[in-house]
């Protein structure tokens, strides 16, 4: 989840992961971008690091 959307910093914290969900559903631009998912991995959000790991 993207904690620099406005949207997240005008809300409390979601309490549970499915809050967490119908808040992302609602709103899609709190969904962290690039998700690069390799395997079992994800990576969620650009970390250079993590994707060199990979």
């Amino acid at each position: 989840m993207s904690t620099r959307s406005p949207v997240f910093k005008q809300r409390p914290l979601p309490k549970s992961k499915k809050e967490a969900i119908d808040l992302m559903t609602k709103h899609p631009n709190l969904i962290r971008r690039p998700i690069l998912i390799t395997g079992s991995q994800v990576v969620f959000g650009y970390d250079k690091a993590a994707y060199e790991r990979m």
